[in-house]
């Protein structure tokens, strides 16, 4: 059987493991680091030096102390620390998952060839990452608003079912991939309608006997390429620093999770 521990780092510091979830969950039960490192039978200066890394390693505190009251004070977990626990689980529950698929095998070389198959390499040129940030459903399809590098706009269109069987929802990280064919270009804003217009500077245009290739630097440092006919290349009179407009339909975006 396969095994594999889970650790978080952050700024190259040891951030989250299953000993300091736990430890989280014993403060909100206890409501005290000292009952919960006596639970875990840990030293009192091991949980709180633990507890101190958690804090200051995260964005916002993860358990604060309370005062007053009969008792005379505690220590709380906050809604982040709340937070951090479920998602940790949740992660858990993933790799776990991930490590169930080898979980017949004790063969090395079989696990490292099921990785291999794993990994998904594209034909696609075009393949940009983002998150989802806008969802419209209507009759037939559905329209994703899908917000890339330096806050730009992208718009892709599903069918019900492909939206169904991705499980999409807003906030969730997508790849929109587009064939560099689906592309094209001007070099003066076009002024007919079309869903996703990208602007950005020419750095390459290679050709060879079945077209042009022109790749595009975004603002962002991201490209887009696209693949034109010679006669259209010459048309447009493209040359390598020339700012140029990629435009191209909802329909041609492939959606990836």
């Amino acid at each position: 059987m396969l095994e594999a521990r889970l650790w978080i780092k952050k700024s190259d510091k040891n951030f989250l493991g299953r000993g300091r979830i736990e430890l989280l969950e014993r403060i909100k039960h206890h409501g005290s680091i000292h009952a919960a490192a006596k639970a875990m039978k840990m030293s009192y200066k091991a949980a709180w030096d633990s507890v101190d890394a958690m804090n200051n390693l995260s964005d916002e505190p993860l358990v604060q102390k309370t005062s007053g009251g009969k008792g005379g004070g505690g220590t709380l977990l906050t809604a982040k620390g709340e937070e951090i626990i479920q998602a940790f689980h949740t992660l858990e529950q993933k790799h776990r998952q991930f490590l169930d698929l080898f979980s017949d095998s004790e063969d090395l070389s079989t696990i490292v060839k099921a990785l291999s198959r794993l990994s998904l390499k594209l034909s696609a040129r075009n393949q940009l990452t983002g998150i989802v940030t806008d969802i419209k459903e209507d009759t037939v399809n559905v329209l994703l608003e899908i917000t890339i590098k330096d806050a730009k706009k992208l718009y892709a269109s599903i069918t019900h079912n492909s939206y169904a069987d991705l499980g999409l929802c807003v906030g969730d990280s997508i790849i929109a991939i587009l064939k560099a064919s689906s592309v094209s270009l001007s070099k003066t804003k076009p002024t007919s309608t079309c869903e996703n217009l990208l602007h950005g500077k020419v750095v390459q245009v290679l050709s060879d006997a079945s077209g042009t290739e022109v790749t595009l630097e975004l603002p962002s440092l991201s490209t887009i390429t696209a693949t034109i006919p010679h006669a259209t290349f010459d048309t447009l009179g493209i040359k390598v620093g020339d700012e140029v407009y990629a435009f191209f339909k909802a329909s041609q975006i492939i959606v990836g999770v």
